[in-house]
């Protein structure tokens, strides 16, 4: 979820919540009360009691000795749960395993959810690129190979929705920020089927991008190899090698977690 868009829910109680667990991560697993509130702009009061009842019901956990929150063990039941009725992410960690034992590039399953790429599973190959994300992460639609290819395949007026939601935050220098780029490179994509990313989101990364297609040729998730940039600009790495192998991946875990894909469009 967008961090501003709480006031636009149904419940903002609920809204709040979810934003509260969704501050929890790889790279920040613990918080306190007054830092929570500053980072999502919520009264710390209102924090306290979110916080309380989250800890309360075991969604939380609290250090007796540092006071800081982190998550409890009931998220286990929800991830468990899903794990169990979605197939795609142990079906897509399988597939890039095997990959990865040949290649040095970094592996990524995403669905797109509103404006933004959610993360459905990931792999580290075994090159030296460590991108803290984990499963249920997101990542913008603009700057990754993800993205824009997820966004290539989506209608006019979802793409001018985008653009009209002010959604072309800047990342780097390469970030597209310009609408008419962006249609440019919507277009390039819709012509070659595949989208690359040079370094618009982080400095050093590149991608290739490539949709993952059901049965019926609908797309509502993509597969993305990421790489070192200096290695494309040497040579070392040619887009041209990269995306008959993304796209070897993509068909592969379309195969393998074919029903789901369909019952779930």
């Amino acid at each position: 979820m967008e961090r501003d868009s709480f006031n636009k829910q149904p419940s903002q109680t609920a809204a709040k919540a979810l934003f509260i667990l969704e501050s929890f991560s790889a790279s920040s697993p613990e918080w306190g009360i007054r830092d929570l509130s500053r980072e999502l702009g919520i009264n710390p009061s209102t924090v306290h009691r979110l916080v309380a009842t989250l800890h309360n019901t075991g969604y939380l956990q609290q250090d007796p000795e540092t006071q800081r929150y982190s998550l409890g063990p009931r998220v286990m039941k929800l991830a468990s749960l899903y794990a169990h009725q979605n197939p795609l992410p142990s079906a897509a960690l399988e597939v890039f395993e095997r990959y990865a034992k040949i290649c040095d590039y970094n592996f990524y399953l995403g669905t797109l959810s509103k404006y933004e790429v959610v993360y459905l599973a990931k792999l580290d190959g075994r090159g030296p690129i460590k991108i803290v994300v984990e499963p249920g992460g997101t990542t913008a639609l603009h700057t990754s190979a993800l993205g824009t290819v997820l966004l290539a395949n989506q209608s006019d007026a979802f793409i001018q929705g985008f653009i009209q939601k002010d959604s072309l935050r800047i990342y780097t220098q390469r970030s597209i920020t310009a609408p008419e780029v962006l249609w440019e490179q919507v277009n390039e994509i819709r012509q070659s089927g595949y989208a690359i990313n040079d370094g618009e989101h982080y400095e050093d990364v590149a991608a290739v991008g490539v949709p993952v297609y059901d049965s019926s040729g609908n797309v509502s998730m993509g597969v993305s190899l990421a790489y070192l940039r200096h290695l494309a600009e040497s040579g070392r790495v040619k887009v041209e090698d990269v995306v008959p192998f993304a796209r070897e991946i993509a068909a592969e875990i379309a195969l393998r977690a074919g029903p789901f894909m369909n019952s779930h469009r």
